[in-house]
């Protein structure tokens, strides 16, 4: 939980949308987040994290929950599903 509570944080600074629009269902097309607002959540991440964060990890993320799977993944030390 710790993991997704630091990623809901660094979504919120770094996306300028509100809590309400961004929930780990709701897809970024869906809370108008565009690719390069995202590119640049994910290397917030990967320097939050110390981890890094392949480009063949993201080919299935479309939500923040998604993206919470991977980072989960990476941080426990193994690959995403």
């Amino acid at each position: 939980m710790e993991t997704t509570a630091a990623i809901e944080t660094l979504a919120l600074e770094r996306l300028n949308v509100s809590a309400e629009r961004l929930r780990a269902a709701t897809t970024f097309e869906e809370a108008g987040i565009d690719s390069l607002a995202a590119i640049d959540l994910v290397f917030a991440i990967e320097a939050h994290f110390g981890i890094l964060i392949e480009a063949d990890d993201l080919l299935g993320v479309h939500s923040l929950g998604d993206l919470i799977a991977v980072v989960d993944a990476r941080v426990n030390g193994g690959a995403p599903a």
